[in-house]
């Protein structure tokens, strides 16, 4: 990486804001499509056993990038100066996603006839504590209300028993999409502030988690206590899903205030390294395949090439050529991201509660051309949503 130099610079990186509207969008609309007939099979997940990607598995990855990206952003003042406060943050943000995260991964096996609530009450109820506990300049009475209702909800959860949990009660798995999130932005804030932001040291540390998982798999691991792998999949979580997130991290160096990197400098280094990520995860694809079930060393690595070429393209538009006009449908996802993302399941559970029509999915059946259109309508209408709820002041950061 060139060398840098003392100048700051303020402005808000426009082109991350965007791509991460862009993710969002389609995550909103390729859930949508989740088990629609007549669609391509790109617009499908790869099956358990594939070898290869297609356009929903790229969401994922791309959530993760944009977390690294944001951690040096959002930390640069703090290396050498590792603080009870900073560690206390970090710890109630990685926490509230994990716990997101199981209470969401455990909602297919609600048993309503054991809780004492209705399902769609339960979970309305949820995504309104989390909005209390995550709404941007909440007050005390706020914060105090959504813990209490948050408490409530925990302590009345009541699920059926299968193979994969074996209590009534709420029980990590795999964490779910925002519990995995959870535990690979601690570890990689961690991993930064150890660092001292030294992007040499982090490149390093980006190799030996790839190695965390490759060893893992191997059987490497095997002397740890059975008790931590039943809490965390240490080679999937904390190796190959922390490298995605890693490899945003070092990204998001180019972007520190009080640097004078050149956006050339930037393209440069963007260009080369997403290069190098993907010659890595083909030369590595013999070992495990591209498999995003198993989060394989091949699947981040590729996985994270794309998504860096695609800001690339994103940060040279808008933030280096200006073209910014068209990316004002992507900010309101972009910039208030976490209500984004609940606002599907959100608007599902009130309609159920409410008892309202799905009036929405006319197509959703009969699928095919109908049916892409139909999630794109859809889409456009929880973006919709958002962008009054962002207007309104109801914006959401953990």
């Amino acid at each position: 990486m060139p060398p840098a130099t003392t100048a700051t610079t303020t402005e808000r990186l426009i082109s991350l804001d965007a791509f991460r509207g862009c993710v969002i969008i389609a995550m909103i609309w390729v859930n949508y499509l989740a088990g629609m007939p007549g669609i391509a099979w790109w617009l499908e997940h790869a099956g358990p056993r594939a070898d290869g990607i297609t356009v929903p598995d790229l969401v994922f990855p791309g959530f993760l990038f944009m977390v690294g990206m944001a951690i040096p952003l959002s930390m640069q003042r703090h290396c050498g100066q590792v603080t009870p406060a900073l560690l206390a943050r970090l710890l109630w943000r990685s926490a509230s996603l994990m716990l997101a995260g199981v209470v969401l991964a455990n909602a297919y096996r609600y048993d309503a006839q054991a809780a004492l609530l209705p399902q769609a009450m339960y979970f309305l109820l949820f995504y309104v504590a989390m909005i209390l506990l995550w709404r941007q300049g909440a007050g005390r009475f706020e914060l105090a209300a959504g813990a209490i209702l948050m408490l409530f909800l925990l302590a009345t959860f009541r699920g059926t028993l299968d193979s994969e949990f074996s209590s009534t009660w709420l029980q990590p798995s795999w964490w779910g999409i925002l519990g995995m999130i959870g535990w690979a932005y601690l570890l990689c804030s961690l991993l930064y502030l150890a660092c001292h932001g030294s992007s040499t040291a982090l490149m390093g540390v980006l190799a030996l988690l790839i190695v965390l998982y490759m060893g893992g798999t191997a059987g490497s691991l095997d002397f740890l206590p059975a008790g931590i792998n039943a809490i965390v999949n240490v080679p999937q979580v904390l190796g190959s899903t922390s490298a995605n997130v890693l490899a945003g991290t070092l990204v998001g160096q180019l972007f520190l205030r009080g640097t004078t990197f050149t956006p050339s400098h930037r393209i440069r280094f963007m260009a080369w390294f997403a290069l190098g990520l993907f010659v890595a995860g083909m030369l590595l694809r013999p070992y495990h395949h591209i498999n995003k079930i198993a989060a394989t060393e091949s699947y981040t690595l590729v996985c994270s090439a794309i998504i860096l070429a695609l800001f690339l393209v994103f940060y040279v538009v808008i933030d280096v050529w200006r073209w910014r006009a068209w990316a004002v449908l992507l900010l309101p996802a972009g910039t208030n991201a976490l209500f984004a993302y609940i606002v599907p399941d959100l608007w599902q559970q009130l309609a159920a509660v409410l008892h309202l029509p799905r009036f929405w999915w006319p197509y959703w059946e009969t699928g095919g051309a109908a049916g892409l259109w139909n999630a794109a309508a859809v889409t456009a209408l929880m973006l919709l949503f958002t962008a009054l709820a962002t207007r309104h002041g109801l914006k959401l950061k953990f």
